[in-house]
């Protein structure tokens, strides 16, 4: 059990799950902030001035929620959703979201009875037994499960990939290894069997003697990766990365920038920005 719950990929979920909820605590906060000052206006324009019933109504809604909310990361853990096997685990979320809302509405139900026995002598009624008022809240109660289990989904995604990021650092300061996404397969590559690498919107084209890789990643990752494999890769043009030890020839074209001549019979451009990193071609 100690060694799962001290696993990099178990860390990431649980350091994501907490930022996810500070942010959700935060948009919860501010929500009730609105409903409650909103239906205390429209209390006050019809004439009403019972100002605090307002805030313990939205209060008890929205404290009710946030007790409950770790219900959803649970059952992301025990049930992760993915596009391979959604229509497995979605059966345990609307049973989970059944729980979620059940419980909102009942510890809700229960604040505001202790308060208005406090502030009135007619006791709360909500109408527990009312199936139509169960069906109320929870098509609210289901909407917000599914926005917290997005929210805690993204939160995980963009931590692990961090976690990818680092560790593909990591392997190219080590080993000199490049990590590549392609195709859905994962690529390791010597850093020094690159000769050349182009942008491509989201992508990048890795060219080697072999073959040329599309890779999902921008090229300024890439760059960061080759740094720190420590070879001799440098950017010649705001789209293109070169090795400088496959570059046969350089030539000027006349308004600043250059052309490139590899040893494969590749031409590149080089921009007139970057030009001070060529060879021989500094000021």
């Amino acid at each position: 059990m100690t060694t799962t719950q001290t696993h990099p990929e178990h860390l990431a979920d649980r350091h994501a799950d907490r930022q996810t909820w500070v942010l959700v605590v935060i948009l919860v906060f501010a929500y009730f902030l609105v409903e409650a000052s909103s239906d205390q206006f429209d209390l006050a324009r019809d004439g009403h001035t019972e100002w605090v019933y307002p805030w313990i109504w939205q209060g008890s809604s929205h404290l009710a929620a946030l007790i409950f909310i770790p219900i959803v990361p649970v059952m992301l853990s025990r049930f992760p959703v993915s596009a391979s096997n959604w229509y497995r685990t979605l059966p345990a979320h609307i049973l989970a979201s059944m729980v979620f809302s059940a419980c909102h509405i009942l510890t809700m139900v229960a604040i505001r009875k202790i308060a208005q026995s406090f502030l009135s002598s007619e006791p709360y009624e909500f109408g527990l037994f009312q199936p139509e008022i169960w069906l109320y809240e929870y098509r609210k109660d289901i909407l917000s499960y599914t926005l917290l289990a997005l929210a805690f989904s993204t939160g995980r995604l963009l931590e692990q990939r961090a976690l990818e990021a680092r560790a593909a650092r990591e392997d190219a300061h080590e080993r000199g290894r490049l990590t590549l996404k392609s195709g859905g397969r994962t690529l390791f590559i010597q850093a020094d069997d690159v000769i050349c690498a182009k942008a491509a919107s989201n992508y990048v084209e890795v060219t080697t003697p072999h073959q040329t890789h599309l890779a999902r990643m921008p090229l300024s990752e890439l760059e960061r990766l080759l740094h720190e494999s420590g070879t001799g890769h440098i950017r010649v043009h705001r789209s293109y990365l070169v090795h400088t030890g496959h570059i046969q020839e350089i030539r000027p074209t006349g308004d600043g920038n250059v052309s490139i001549l590899l040893e494969n019979g590749a031409q590149i451009p080089g921009s007139r920005s970057y030009r001070d990193q060529l060879p021989g071609m500094s000021t």
